[in-house]
C-alpha cells in the first residue's frame, strides 16, 4: 500500500556551513522500513538551503567561494538557485541519487543554532 510518511529533522548549525545530510536521509529511510517511493528533503528556514552535489573538498571551498561572495546580500537569490529541496527516487530502500552525489543542508543565514529540515517520503514501506 502506497502512504505518506513526514518528518521534522533538527540540524545543529554554526550558521554559515555545509552539513552532509545524506547518512542521516538513509537512517530515517531504514528507520522507516521505506522500500520504493519518493524522498522529498526541505529546508523551511530563511538562509536555509537542501541541494545535491559531490561532498568533495575541492568543490566545497568553491562553493565556500561562490556563497562568500555573493551570500553577504543577496541570500534569497542564492535559495532561488540552489532551491530549498530535493526530490530522489528510494528503490529497494536506497535513495538513488547518482554517483558521487550527496544531500547537502547548506545554512547560510549567519544565525547559529538548531533548524529544520522536513523529510517526507511517498511510496510503500514495511
Amino acid at each position: 500500500m502506497i502512504d505518506i510518511l513526514i518528518d521534522k529533522l533538527i540540524i545543529n548549525s554554526n550558521g554559515y556551513t555545509a552539513i552532509d545530510i545524506t547518512d542521516t536521509i538513509t537512517d530515517w529511510l531504514r528507520k522507516n522500513k521505506a522500500k520504493r517511493g519518493f524522498v522529498t528533503i526541505n529546508a523551511p528556514g530563511n538562509g536555509c538551503i537542501v541541494t545535491l552535489i559531490e561532498y568533495e573538498s575541492n568543490l566545497l571551498s568553491d562553493l565556500e567561494e561562490f556563497l562568500a561572495r555573493y551570500g553577504e546580500k543577496k541570500k534569497i537569490v542564492l535559495e532561488g538557485l540552489f532551491g530549498k529541496s530535493v526530490v530522489l527516487p528510494v528503490i529497494d530502500g536506497t535513495i538513488d541519487a547518482g554517483v558521487f552525489k550527496r544531500i547537502v543542508f547548506i545554512d547560510i543565514s549567519e544565525e547559529e543554532g538548531s533548524k529544520e529540515v522536513l523529510v517526507g517520503f511517498e511510496g510503500v514501506h514495511d
